[in-house]
């Protein structure tokens, strides 16, 4: 008699039931440790619990040894790739580094409630789906678990009137952009018939750039067709298949099992069928409906990504959330996000590139313009972040809009840098906690940081190593990565947009540059006093300062990483 067992190596959404089960566990704990009469200090408690659970999940993501190129599973709504391997290490290290630098914030703020880490760990689990899932709907709810988490996280402080009023807003665009996301996906099923990335991804493999009108040869479909079929249930059909001598009804059959596997493909029109079961020709259809749906998905994502003219709720947000929350959400979805604009956009509809390039170039621009002529004015630290946030993330689009191998492997790497760089510069805000009267003030102006070299030479060196990088001045890692965008852009001839970024690149080094003098050459004869730093902060904020050194000194690791994560997708 064989046994069969199911090992827990080959399930590969093990990483994500083992956080989805971790948190119902750590809500019962936390609930019975709550409602004890003294109502002890429960933060560290959780905190830690919290950092072991993603710890845990970050080895069962290591763990998973991709001996082939993607697996996917749960009816092919959930795909285990590169991709997502590197995506989910890369999220998970960035949350555990977001939870241990918090620590000392939120004992300082009296967050005293275990829902703050429940809400943080379902975020990171909604951004583990969304890194790996395969179809809309799974995209979906992926973004809609992370976004209600973040909703909440804004307006965690309710005696603070900004923090709620951070979360009503929050609340509102982001249900906004769900309904055009949902809406541009809808028009996609209603025009497909499926949902599927792979679906869209077969359906358009014969899309060539710059046609309106599109004749599909399905050669390949039907021998997908062929390949898909599920021997075991197969057998019982080919008895049957095998009498039939027609061959346009066997072909129709053998459509009809495929459709109700995949549950796609149902508006065809056979014109002609040859005698070795090739459809080789098809209804020539227009593809405007499928433009329209793919600019309302852009438009959704671009809400998440705070690019300009949908950044309008950021400034707001990221100022009256408190500092961990604003924290977390400007560091790690970033990433997350564009996974799935490349798994839309480049692996589904990358035969649509010349017509969602022009939109994203349009975007591009004025993400740039806004975000480095709108922090010149600014003089509140989280503001000033929120618009290098979004000319970032103007930088990153150039690279996604170019639609090329190299520039895919360019926007890997530039997300990686910024997503670090971003930990290392909101760590050191979280840190620096100054000494005044004015005990809840927690939002610092620029003047706050005034003559940090003195008061704590080291953390202001790491402060100014990192900005550099971020400002994109030679030879950090970030003017490597900076560069490397532009050129990608005039590989495809996109000469204005390179002349325009470098252009607002410049001007937005001024308010990095302004920051440095704070820091070092401020006309004051005593600088602001702070409070001393914990050893655990310390180490954590050394060895990100060393990952920027290493990288500097030996980028080979970042762009063998990225390159090989293009080659997967594009091959």
């Amino acid at each position: 008699m064989n046994i069969e067992t199911l090992l827990f190596k080959e399930i590969i959404i093990f990483p994500e039931l083992f956080l989805g089960i971790s948190i119902i566990y750590l809500t019962l704990h936390s609930t019975f440790l709550a409602i004890q009469k003294e109502y002890p200090l429960i933060q560290s408690s959780v905190l830690y619990l919290s950092v072991l659970i993603l710890i845990f999940a970050f080895y069962l993501v290591y763990n998973e040894h991709l001996n082939i190129i993607e697996i996917s599973c749960l009816n092919n709504t959930y795909i285990a790739d590169y991709m997502s391997f590197v995506s989910k290490l890369i999220i998970g290290s960035l949350s555990v580094f977001c939870l241990l630098m918090m620590h000392s914030y939120i004992l300082n703020q009296q967050i005293n409630n275990f829902e703050y880490f429940l809400l943080f760990l379902f975020s990171v689990l909604g951004l583990f789906l969304l890194c790996s899932s395969n179809d809309l709907l799974t995209a979906y709810l992926a973004i809609e678990l992370q976004s209600l988490s973040f909703y909440v996280l804004a307006a965690f402080k309710k005696n603070s009137t900004f923090s709620v009023d951070a979360g009503i807003k929050y609340f509102i665009l982001g249900a906004f952009a769900s309904s055009m996301f949902l809406f541009g996906s809808s028009l996609l099923y209603g025009f497909t018939g499926s949902i599927s990335f792979d679906d869209f991804q077969l359906l358009f493999l014969n899309v060539v750039p710059g046609e309106n009108k599109i004749n599909i040869e399905f050669d390949k479909l039907i021998n997908e067709v062929y390949c898909d079929l599920d021997y075991l249930i197969w057998r019982e059909y080919h008895e049957l298949i095998s009498m039939i001598s027609d061959e346009e009804d066997k072909m129709f059959m053998v459509l009809e099992y495929y459709q109700f596997l995949r549950g796609t493909f149902t508006n065809f029109n056979f014109l002609n069928l040859s005698d070795n079961l090739i459809l080789t020709n098809f209804n020539s259809f227009d593809v405007n409906l499928i433009k329209f749906a793919l600019i309302f998905i852009l438009i959704a994502l671009f809400f998440k990504l705070t690019v300009a003219p949908f950044h309008i709720w950021a400034p707001d947000v990221y100022e009256g959330s408190p500092s961990s929350s604003t924290f977390f959400f400007s560091v790690v979805p970033k990433l997350a996000v564009f996974v799935l604009l490349v798994r839309i956009f480049y692996f589904s509809f990358y035969g649509f590139v010349d017509h969602w390039r022009h939109f994203i170039v349009l975007i591009v621009i004025f993400s740039i313009l806004v975000g480095s002529f709108g922090g010149l004015e600014q003089r509140k630290l989280k503001t000033l972040l929120v618009y290098s946030t979004i000319s970032h993330m103007g930088y990153s689009l150039i690279a996604f809009s170019a639609g090329t191998f190299e520039s895919l492997q360019m926007l890997l790497s530039y997300l990686i840098i910024y997503s670090f760089s971003g930990l290392c510069i909101w760590s050191i805000f979280i840190l620096t906690r100054v000494k005044n009267s004015y005990i809840q003030k927690q939002n610092k102006d620029l003047t706050d940081l005034v003559l940090l070299g003195k008061s704590n030479y080291m953390l202001a060196i790491f402060f100014t190593v990192v900005l550099f990088s971020v400002a994109g001045f030679p030879p950090m890692i970030g003017f490597l990565v900076k560069m490397g965008v532009f050129l990608t852009a005039m590989e495809v001839s996109m000469y204005f947009v390179a002349l325009i970024s470098i252009l607002c690149s410049v001007v937005g080094t001024f308010y990095y540059i302004r920051l440095i003098k704070i820091l070092y050459f401020e006309q004051l004869l005593v600088g602001k006093l702070y409070y001393p730093i914990n050893s655990q902060s310390s180490i954590l904020i050394t060895s990100l300062f060393f990952l920027f050194l290493f990288l500097f000194c030996n980028p080979t690791l970042l762009f063998l990483i990225s390159h090989k994560l293009s080659l997967l997708i594009f091959f």
